[in-house]
């Protein structure tokens, strides 16, 4: 099977965070976006002996980006890592279709913001559908992209932000089409008759399109769906993953730090005469004095003196000496109220 992965996008509801680090690259709990997407790809989804082969596709050449997945998720997963580019934000169906060379086969389609957790493990050998759309009950469907299903959980229709919607059932993100050759012929006729949604080539319209023309996709519920590609759904992400963590506690209680649970600490973590948590993820080589902090991420290498704040993202490489009641930082800032 090949698995393509769009992680073109900007991150930019993400900044100043992801003006250094891209979006994927960015730690929750101790793990990358993108490596707990693999990982669960890996060992839930049922792909183990069958993923060979997962396209990136970026904006450009990424020597970060390159290099980490090359060396932190092909060599642990033991899969091969191709690179496409997409030059020009033209959308969903067209990002694909950078990655044409391995639309070929049993294809799975997902993007690079989004975690999900099934209840079984997808049948991909199942001959009844040409696919699979992976769904989730929302409260506000106008939102999203949602589909209609028949009594069979087949998809009838694709909606894109209903006005009045029929179905609260939202398109994840998440596609497996049993033969990509037919995706990619019918991203080619998209692109070629120059029809574009909000000015992109939309993946949605491609499916409809299939969908008219007798291909039958499979509605399947997931369990829980995270986004995370706002900060307030990045922070939501992270509480959820921080559940069932564990912290060492004889490390936290000599440095007199109260921590609540749940948190994440990372190694070589200082914290001195501190309160930490809830929800709140520290990674590795942070130093934390005089603080209270909770619902917040915090990258590698910062230090925060007298920090005071909520619901708070904390870049790498910073130095904060201030008094917000929450932030938004990116990597090498530094906020120091004594200059």
């Amino acid at each position: 099977m090949n698995i393509i992965i769009p992680m073109a996008g900007m991150g930019t509801r993400l900044r100043p965070l992801t003006l250094v680090t891209p979006k994927p690259l960015i730690k929750l709990a101790g793990k990358t976006i993108i490596y707990r997407i693999t990982e669960y790809l890996y060992q839930n989804i049922g792909l183990k002996s069958e993923l060979k082969t997962i396209g990136f596709i970026l904006s450009e050449e990424s020597p970060i980006i390159e290099k980490y997945l090359n060396e932190e998720l092909a060599k642990k997963f033991s899969f091969q890592v191709l690179f496409f580019y997409q030059r020009e934000p033209l959308g969903t169906a067209h990002a694909i279709f950078c990655a044409k060379k391995i639309l070929k086969g049993k294809v799975l389609v997902l993007f690079s913001d989004t975690l999900f957790f099934l209840n079984k493990k997808i049948d991909f050998s199942s001959k009844n559908n040409n696919g699979s759309i992976l769904v989730k009950e929302v409260s506000n469907p106008s939102q999203y992209g949602v589909v209609t299903i028949d009594k069979n959980k087949t998809v009838t229709s694709f909606v894109e932000k209903p006005d009045n919607p029929t179905s609260n059932l939202a398109i994840i993100g998440v596609y497996f089409f049993k033969e990509g050759k037919d995706l990619l012929v019918e991203i080619k006729n998209l692109i070629k008759s120059g029809h574009k949604e909000k000015n992109e080539y939309q993946l949605t319209t491609v499916l409809k399109n299939l969908t008219n023309q007798g291909h039958q996709f499979k509605a399947i519920g997931v369990n829980d769906w995270l986004d995370c590609g706002s900060p307030k759904q990045l922070l939501i992400t992270n509480s959820y993953l921080l559940k069932n963590n564990k912290y060492d506690k004889k490390q936290i209680e000599k440095d007199k730090a109260q921590i609540i649970p749940p948190v994440y600490i990372g190694k070589n973590v200082i914290i001195k005469k501190s309160k930490i948590g809830p929800n709140v993820s520290i990674e590795d080589d942070v130093i934390i004095e005089e603080s209270v902090i909770t619902n917040t991420i915090i990258q590698k290498k910062t230090t925060i003196i007298g920090g005071n704040f909520s619901d708070s993202l904390i870049g790498e490489y910073v130095y904060y000496k201030q008094n917000y009641k929450y932030a938004n930082i990116g990597d090498y800032s530094k906020f120091n109220d004594d200059e």
